[in-house]
């Protein structure tokens, strides 16, 4: 027997993944690119003085740096959400027999 929370991780990723994958990736990259820019922009604003010493330089290195964060925040999420996908639907059918 299924739980109703793994039947609604199902559910959901199913729906998420039904299209291509880069369309998944792409726009999760997207919004993780955002909320890495958003945060260390604030930290670096609030706890650093690389915005008087940093110039037009930082602003590159931000943009990069949260490039970067968001690519491997999607694949790793894609790769764990795939995993425990697989997990469930391997307990069901070991169930089920």
């Amino acid at each position: 027997m299924i739980k109703h929370t793994d039947q609604q991780f199902i559910d959901h990723w199913i729906d998420q993944k039904s299209g291509p994958k880069w369309k998944y990736y792409f726009t999760f990259s997207l919004a993780w690119t955002v909320v890495s820019f958003l945060v260390i922009f604030f930290l670096t604003k609030l706890f650093t003085q690389l915005w008087e010493t940093g110039g037009a330089n930082l602003i590159y290195t931000l943009v990069t740096i949260s490039i970067i964060i968001g690519i491997l925040s999607t694949h790793f999420s894609y790769v764990w959400h795939e995993k425990r996908y697989h997990d469930i639907v391997k307990k069901n059918e070991i169930t089920l027999n």
